[in-house]
């Protein structure tokens, strides 16, 4: 037997690239933040927009901090 390095995303898989890891988790996250994005029965958010919204707010290096300033305020509501 051998010892491997591993990477676990956050959903429990493992992958043994790196890249390939951020990659999956990057969508889990992506996911996640398009059930926070509201649907616009007006017809006034195309799906692109919405896309270019989603992936503008995954590249933002501040989102981790955001995130966690919005799950604190949730655990005070």
């Amino acid at each position: 037997m051998r010892e491997i390095d591993a990477y676990e995303t956050s959903d429990g898989r493992l992958f043994l690239d790196e890249d390939k890891a951020a990659s999956h988790q990057e969508d889990i996250v992506g996911e996640m933040l398009d059930g926070l994005v509201a649907d616009d029965d007006r017809g006034n958010f195309s799906r692109s927009t919405r896309h270019n919204v989603l992936m503008k707010m995954l590249k933002d290096p501040d989102l981790k901090a955001k995130v966690a300033r919005l799950y604190h305020a949730l655990q005070h509501s």
